[in-house]
């Protein structure tokens, strides 16, 4: 019998700076290389997916990336198991490595479960529990700010202020002619805010 894994990379621009390896764990110690891939230059900006079948086993799964912060851009990587999620990442600093048992079962969650459903007990109370803490307040008496009168500022009769744009002292000088697909007969003014 044996389990399948993916492991997907989706390169950066510098894939032939990457490579991967997986590694059956043994209890002598000497690991032993089951798949290794180095990039290419063909690599670059694409989806590599190596699929593979391993016995039942302790394994290791290792990236690295010569020169730096892992994977640029887009760039990123998975290993799955039927499916499943065994690890991912895109950044990282030199190598990066997980390892993992096969047949796979994902960690349990830390995160509580929710349920729609009342939960059904064995020894269900009597009465129902008691808070100290009221679920609801009694209205205000008085409301708590005064509603404002009348607006304060009332609208201007006349303009206040010049415009904004205004024709200059002297005219701007350009020494290249526009061109026109219709010109006109007569020469056009010009003004610069």
């Amino acid at each position: 019998t044996c389990y399948w894994i993916d492991v997907i990379i989706v390169f950066d621009r510098w894939a032939t700076r990457t490579s991967w390896n997986v590694r059956r764990i043994n209890d002598v110690g000497d690991n032993i290389v089951v798949k290794t891939y180095d990039g290419t230059w063909d690599d670059r900006f694409m989806l590599r997916k190596e699929s593979m079948c391993l016995k039942e086993g302790q394994y290791q799964f290792s990236i690295y990336v010569s020169l730096g912060g892992g994977l640029g851009g887009d760039g990123h990587y998975n290993v799955t198991s039927y499916g499943q999620l065994i690890v991912e990442g895109a950044e990282f600093r030199g190598s990066e490595t997980t390892i993992f048992s096969l047949p796979f079962s994902p960690a349990p969650s830390t995160m509580p479960s929710i349920s729609y459903k009342p939960s059904s007990s064995a020894n269900p109370s009597v009465r129902p529990s008691s808070s100290s803490t009221p679920t609801t307040t009694a209205p205000t008496l008085v409301p708590t700010f005064a509603p404002t009168l009348a607006p304060t500022f009332s609208p201007t009769l006349s303009q206040t202020e010049p415009p904004a744009y205004s024709p200059t002292a002297h005219p701007s000088e350009s020494y290249t002619p526009s061109m026109s697909p219709s010109p006109s007969a007569l020469p056009s003014a010009s003004f610069s805010p």
